[in-house]
């Protein structure tokens, strides 16, 4: 069958997560990826992920330091229809594979830069490892109090990467469209500092209201590090001591939690009966009451009874990344597939995207050797480049998705998320809601909305009336897209299901994000977002090494809550928008599809499936494998060389993965007796001993403030920066390399007036992305009925029986 990218040659100058994922993605979905590596090989092949990160690709060996391996990538370029690039800004340029040096010659190639930190700005040069921008950013405050110490804490999940890799894509694709109707090739830039503000869900504008509107917001920012979480997302220890995590937080779900888990008469007493929105005395001593319910049935009996009896009830047990792999909904959708590596053998690791229908990815082949396919790749220089695009005249759209209309019925996060970064690429996206409104309006005086709703207009309709359900029926007739998260069965009981809708609409691309999927043993069960960091291994990874005591542990209720409390902290907020990093991503591959080969088609993304992508450093096995890497167990970091240190004041995070950054960094502190140190002489001795290596750089690090370890370790090109301990809003507010980049942005909105929002997290050099807010409840109900043709006698009717509503302000 077609796939969506095939015939498209793609040139990858990537290396490490984010690029190689990137990359990855591009040739599972069909196209030729041409990997370059440097003499010596690419330096992350050191690391096991590039067993999958690479896969499906041809490597070829050029020196980009020499002029003969500059004139052959140039080659390479303009037989390309596509570059990728993740080099620190200026390096490309220098090697003379930049946008400007080979647009000269290829006007319609589509070229993208990830960068850390951005193209300019004080810490451009800055390397822009996960960890560096997350402390430099203030990340790794989300973190603070998870463990029982003070100060920032690592997150393990690369959060960062996954999400620059699916704007890297997004980006790269929505080109490709603009290019194909125009002729006009661009650059698409992206960096891992505008990737991570996309977990930033509402800090960012509760603190801008708390300074700006005291009366309505006197909440205390600086939330209690040692919170518990929520009842609806308790973790809790069973019978034969192992953990499962509880994902209700609906009030319904967690009504048939109660019930199910032998606790449901506690509702009917007067003050449990708004749970889980509780006060504090009652909601501590309901979690009291399921943490020991929850430990009268082992892990198998509770999940026998939620998997085949209790149709309501989200839990699943917390897991590693290689047990999430053969969890059954797992292996049923295909998102672990089995390659044959020449070196690991039989191999088993994450599938492909998204499902096409029309137009399915399929993974290509083991990662090849470095330097394999050099002779078959450079005799293609024996062929004439192609002829620049025949659009050329044809001017190119404001925004790269001007026109295109989505219509959204998804709720919470993860969807609306997901259609919020299409609304940044210029689409017009309609959120249908219900009366009642979406769920994230209730939470924080509503302003989470202006980072999941963001720039999409909004309707409020009773899809149960014939009326309500007519009026979706017009908007579907004139939409390019729907998309819903709802469960197997509820869309074609409310009249908006696949093949209804496409009666309607032959032209609809229909996009259906589910917790689990459409189909399977599990496809009939809830799953709300921390489901997704249950299965996918990234709830543990969090929690550290050693940080659950084995099963046979005799524990107290005080340290069943305590140990509830950090697995809570740890499967914090990041599966929702990673979720939403990739429908997203499905989505814009679905609309190229439609526009390259004519082929409209269901498509359909998943939780578990998008948070394997987000833990893909370890979502793959072989026999002998090493386990992950994963903090320790105080949540400082991997090992001595990628972790958090105190300083004389404040902290500072260090990144020093390969052997040359290790040697600059015993020069410039002045220890060269590390280096001579038989237990640091090699990365092998370094790993067997990095309790003691730790030891010394602690003793190094508290000498000095964190700013002057920054300066002094930064300008001998070493990556070590101080963590900023106030909160990623801080740093976004006041600091100078955000506003020479530009990635914060002005907007207004009906209630809250003026504030600034993260900008779009892909930039273009001949287009714009669009940056809003978000509607107010039903805010454009009027004026989207009265385009439809309604009257606005008609309208007020249908407002005074409830079919139709809107917020007043």
């Amino acid at each position: 069958m077609t796939e969506v990218l095939e015939g498209l040659t793609v040139l990858d100058f990537t290396w490490g997560m984010t690029g190689s994922v990137a990359t990855m993605v591009l040739s599972d979905f069909g196209a030729d990826v041409i990997k370059i590596e440097p003499p010596g090989s690419d330096p992350f092949r050191a690391f096991l992920p590039s067993l999958l990160w690479n896969r499906g690709k041809k490597s070829v060996i050029l020196d980009l330091k020499s002029a003969e391996g500059q004139r052959k990538a140039q080659q390479l370029a303009q037989r390309s229809d596509i570059v990728i690039e993740s080099f620190r800004p200026g390096v490309a340029a220098r090697s003379g594979i930049d946008y400007e040096t080979l647009r000269v010659d290829h006007p319609d190639l589509v070229y993208c830069s990830i960068t850390g930190f951005g193209p300019k700005g004080p810490y451009a040069q800055y390397k822009g490892y996960e960890g560096v921008v997350a402390a430099k950013c203030g990340r790794m405050m989300a973190f603070a109090g998870q463990k029982l110490r003070e100060g920032p804490g690592f997150p393990a999940v690369n959060t960062a990467s996954h999400a620059a890799a699916m704007a890297a894509v997004r980006g790269i694709v929505a080109a490709l469209y603009t290019r194909d109707m125009t002729g006009q090739g661009q650059k698409v830039e992206t960096s891992l500092l505008q990737a991570i503000t996309l977990y930033d869900l509402y800090q960012w504008i509760l603190w801008q209201m708390m300074i700006k509107d005291p009366e309505n917001f006197p909440i205390d920012v600086q939330v209690d590090p040692m919170r518990q979480p929520g009842l609806g997302y308790l973790p809790a220890r069973t019978k034969d001591g192992r953990w499962i995590q509880l994902g209700n937080l609906m009030e319904h779900l967690f009504h048939a939690s109660l019930h199910a888990i032998g606790l449901g008469e506690v509702l009917d007493n007067p003050r449990f009966a708004e749970a889980p929105q509780l006060l504090e005395q009652e909601r501590e001593e309901l979690r009291d009451m399921m943490l020991q319910a929850m430990q009268q049935k082992s892990l198998d009996e509770w999940m026998d009874l939620f998997v085949d009896k209790v149709k309501d009830v989200a839990a699943e047990p917390l897991m590693t990344s290689q047990e999430g792999m053969n969890h059954p909904q797992n292996l049923f959708n295909r998102h672990v597939e089995e390659v044959i590596d020449p070196d690991a053998g039989k191999m088993r690791q994450l599938g492909t995207l998204l499902l096409m229908k029309k137009t399915p990815a399929s993974i290509k082949g083991p990662a090849p050797s470095s330097g394999q396919y050099r002779q078959e790749v450079l005799n293609r220089l024996q062929r004439l480049p192609p002829n620049g695009g025949s659009n050329q005249n044809m001017s190119l759209p404001k925004y790269p998705l001007e026109g295109i209309t989505i219509l959204d019925f998804s709720t919470v996060i993860a969807g609306p998320l997901g259609t919020a970064l299409i609304a940044e690429l210029g689409a017009r996206v309609i959120r249908i809601e219900t009366l009642e409104g979406d769920w994230m309006r209730r939470q924080n005086n509503g302003i989470a909305v202006h980072r999941t709703m963001a720039g999409t207009e909004g309707i409020s309709v009773d899809l149960k009336t014939p009326e309500g359900l007519a009026i979706i029926h017009t908007l579907v007739a004139k939409a390019d897209v729907v998309v819903h998260n709802m469960r197997p069965g509820v869309v074609e009981r409310l009249g908006i299901g696949y093949e209804q809708l496409r009666q309607i609409n032959p032209k609809l691309i229909y996009l259906y994000l589910g917790g689990y999927g459409s189909t399977g043993p599990y496809s009939h069960r809830p799953a709300l977002h921390p489901i997704g960091g249950a299965i996918s291994g990234g709830a543990l990874a969090q929690m550290g090494q050693d940080s659950l005591p084995p099963p046979d542990t005799p524990l107290s209720l005080e340290e069943i809550r305590e140990i509830s409390r950090q697995l809570g902290r740890a499967n914090e907020v990041n599966p929702d928008p990673n979720t939403a990093m990739v429908m997203s991503t499905g989505l814009m591959l679905g609309l190229y599809a439609r526009q390259r080969f004519g082929v409209v088609q269901y498509l359909e993304t998943t939780m578990i499936g998008a948070n394997a992508y987000a833990n893909a450093d370890d979502f793959f096995s072989y026999e002998g494998k090493p386990p992950r890497a994963i903090p320790d167990a105080e949540g400082y970091g991997l090992n001595a060389l990628y972790r958090l240190y105190r300083a004389k004041n404040g902290w500072v995070f260090l990144a020093c993965p390969f052997d040359h950054e290790w040697q600059s960094l015993c020069r410039t502190l002045d220890r060269q007796d590390l280096l001579e140190d038989s237990r640091f002489v090699t990365a092998t001795a370094r790993q067997q001993h990095d309790d003691s290596l730790s030891h010394e750089l602690e003793e190094v690090f508290a000498t000095r403030p964190a700013q002057a370890w920054e300066e002094l370790l930064t300008a001998a090109d070493i990556a070590c920066v101080q963590v900023e301990d106030s909160g990623m809003f801080h740093f976004f507010s006041e600091d100078r390399h955000v506003k020479e980049n530009a990635f914060t942005t002005e907007v207004e909105s009906a209630r809250h007036g003026s504030f600034w929002r993260y900008s779009p997290v892909v930039h273009f050099s001949l287009m714009s992305g669009k940056a809003g807010t978000g509607p107010l409840h039903g805010q454009h109900t009027h004026s989207v009925l009265r385009e439809l043709g309604y009257s606005e006698e008609q309208i007020q009717d249908f407002q005074a029986r409830r079919v139709v509503g809107w917020e007043e302000l």
